[in-house]
């Protein structure tokens, strides 16, 4: 009965995880019992480029100047990109907390350096490069912050990591609702 196994999938999307990354939720259910056996959830490192241009979120921003590399004072994100050649130049939102921060780039550097993380990543999945952090549905707060991080230490160098989420022997499942909320809560970590 090991083939039994139905999966249900739904795709969530992390932002918080650096670099931007695709989140993928497996709920495996069990066809004769109507209680989840656990979750695994996958995380790719796939190359993104950073938010640009209109795309940033925020109509208020700070700019790193691109000479000196000191921080500007708060500008409105359209008078900004007013004073770019959009052309040429693109504006890369750099960081969202404290406040958010963008710089201005050059687009062959920032398309080159791109083209060269896609091209690293490819040779790492290629070479089947894959780690597995298991976790349990009770997992304390510091722990399953410690293995976050882990996890992003190891998508930083391109790795394509298995988060498993799994019952420890005699631990009582929680309700399939509770699964999902506390697969999703981990996912948006």
């Amino acid at each position: 009965m090991s083939a039994s196994a139905v999966f249900r999938t739904l795709t969530l999307s992390c932002h918080r995880i650096p670099p931007p990354c695709q989140c993928k939720i497996e709920v495996l259910k069990s066809l004769w019992s109507s209680n989840f056996s656990f979750v695994r959830t996958y995380a790719s490192a796939g190359p993104a480029r950073r938010t640009g241009d209109d795309k940033i979120p925020f109509r208020i921003v700070r700019l790193v100047h691109p000479e000196t590399g000191k921080l500007g004072p708060p500008a409105r994100l359209s008078d900004v990109l007013e004073s770019v050649d959009l052309k040429t130049s693109r504006v890369e939102l750099v960081t969202e907390e404290p406040e958010p921060i963008v710089k201005i780039v050059d687009r062959r550097d920032s398309y080159q350096k791109w083209k060269e993380q896609k091209k690293a990543f490819r040779k790492g999945v290629k070479a089947g490069e894959q780690k597995e952090i298991q976790i349990t549905w009770s997992v304390d707060d510091g722990d399953l912050k410690h293995k976050i991080t882990k996890a992003r230490a190891e998508l930083e160098k391109g790795y394509r990591v298995d988060l498993v989420i799994a019952p420890r022997r005699g631990q009582k499942l929680p309700k399939p609702d509770e699964m999902a909320a506390r697969a999703s809560e981990i996912a948006s970590i």
